[in-house]
């Protein structure tokens, strides 16, 4: 009895799932649609997403992206929401076929992330230091503003970003590069296939899938 009370409870949740995924995907493209950002084909969002272009910045999604926005969408351990900034003229490009779950990336300067990218909950990708490392000009707030330090981060095609990770200002990640769960990672060039882990990361070794 209890098994099949567990059954008909798993295909009513997995209807709810259904819909509440349906509303966010559609939620997603509306606000994109708004913002004058691009997405491609099969957009999925799994949970509510937010989505901010301050100024003249733009945002662009590939086809097939998915993203996992609510704490049970992905049973990792979601601490937050997805979340997609831009500042001035910063600009995030997101190629095809990637998943994202809980993922927070923010750019004042250039993300450019490849194809095929997985990346682990509550990872985050920012291209400035949203604060100024200066302390006289920290305040007030618009000399702050004006002194954050940006630089673009490229993560090429094929890489698997683990849990917890944060990418910093600067970083290119070369193709099919894995990067461990909790680094921190500020690497100005990491070469292809190369397993990254630590605080501060470093590289550990070259991948050989053959």
């Amino acid at each position: 009895m209890k098994f099949f009370i567990y059954k008909v409870f798993k295909k009513l949740n997995g209807y709810l799932h259904g819909f509440s995924t349906l509303y966010s995907s559609i939620l997603m493209k509306s606000k994109l649609w708004l913002l004058d950002c691009r997405y491609g084909k099969n957009l999925k969002a799994n949970g509510k997403v937010t989505i901010e272009v301050f100024n003249r910045g733009s945002i662009k999604f590939g086809d097939n992206f998915i993203v996992n926005s609510r704490f049970h969408s992905n049973l990792v351990g979601l601490t937050n929401k997805a979340i997609f900034t831009t500042y001035g003229t910063g600009s995030i490009e997101i190629g095809d076929n990637c998943g994202f779950s809980g993922s927070v990336i923010s750019a004042r300067n250039k993300i450019i992330i490849g194809n095929r990218i997985l990346i682990g909950g509550n990872s985050r990708i920012y291209d400035h230091d949203y604060h100024s490392l200066n302390p006289k000009l920290r305040t007030p707030r618009e000399t702050d503003f004006a002194n954050v330090r940006s630089a673009p981060v490229v993560v090429g095609d094929d890489v698997f970003i683990g849990i917890n990770v944060i990418i910093l200002k600067g970083v290119n990640i070369g193709e099919g590069s894995i990067i461990a769960a909790g680094s921190v990672v500020t690497l100005r060039d990491i070469p292809p296939y190369s397993l990254v882990a630590g605080n501060p990361a470093k590289i550990v070794k070259k991948i050989n899938f053959n």
